[in-house]
């Protein structure tokens, strides 16, 4: 994460007078978000599926009772 950090200073304090420098930092920071968000569903999901399992499981087994 500091590593992160760091790079992302660099690569501003490098790019900050150029226009596509900038476009490229503002991409790198967009695929970031658009990933984060893309794991924070997948998760979400997987969560919900286990819910659901764990669900038709008691009720298969108050079934057989």
């Amino acid at each position: 994460m500091i590593l992160d950090l760091l790079l992302g200073l660099v690569v501003n304090v490098m790019m900050v007078d150029n226009a596509s420098g900038q476009a490229l930092t503002k991409g790198i920071i967009m695929y970031n978000k658009i990933d984060k968000v893309k794991e924070d569903e997948n998760l979400s999901a997987g969560l919900h599926e286990e819910a659901n399992q764990i669900l038709k499981d008691a009720i298969r087994e108050a079934g057989k009772q």
